[in-house]
């Protein structure tokens, strides 16, 4: 039994050699740890630490419909072209060369045409629904190639270009103009300018 004891001290003895000294020599170690650890994270202090968190991002309290009505809308107010309308023939210039006679042109004066988003009457009152108008700009030189001599000054316009419309999806009389002014429109036809003035707006 004797001998159990002496070797449980001597085993107990190598396991743990610690001295006083040792012990005390830990306790500061641990002590030391734990004031250097309060002073990282500021333990025991009143004043809050700053949080590393990122900040969340504010919450739109806008709803999609604000958002649309927030948002600049395009401008896309535009007024009606200015030769929609109905028009009546006044008076005719004959060009260059023509096929018709006096009496032919003074049958189609009071002849009216009719040009509108939906509609165009034109040639005798023939009626097309959803016309199709293709804008565009003649100089004085082409328009006087195209009629053969002649030119935009013989129609009374002194200018150097003129602006033409055609209807792509129509065929007669009344299916090219030109705008001579807001309230005037040239109409080409065998050879002959017939001058239109307006009677109604669009409005």
């Amino acid at each position: 039994m004797k001998k159990i004891n002496k070797l449980f001290q001597k085993e107990f003895s190598l396991k743990f050699p610690l001295s006083a000294v040792d012990r005390k020599t830990i306790v500061l170690l641990i002590g030391f740890i734990l004031l250097l650890t309060c002073a990282v994270t500021g333990c025991g202090s009143d004043s809050p630490q700053p949080s590393t968190l990122p900040a969340p991002e504010p919450i739109s309290t806008e709803t999609p419909a604000q958002a649309e009505t927030a948002a600049p809308s395009p401008d896309v107010s535009s007024s009606s072209p200015s030769y929609l309308g109905t028009w009546q023939i006044t008076s005719s210039t004959f060009g260059a060369y023509s096929a018709m006679s006096e009496e032919d042109c003074s049958a189609l004066v009071g002849t009216r045409f009719e040009y509108f988003n939906d509609y165009a009457i034109y040639d005798d009152q023939h009626r097309l629904d959803s016309p199709q108008y293709i804008e565009s700009i003649q100089t004085a030189d082409d328009f006087s190639s195209i009629y053969q001599g002649t030119s935009l000054e013989t129609l009374g316009i002194s200018k150097d270009s003129i602006q033409v419309v055609s209807i792509e999806n129509a065929s007669g009389m009344g299916d090219t103009f030109y705008i001579k002014d807001e309230n005037t429109l040239i109409i080409p036809w065998d050879g002959v300018f017939f001058e239109v003035q307006r009677i109604s707006s669009d409005n």
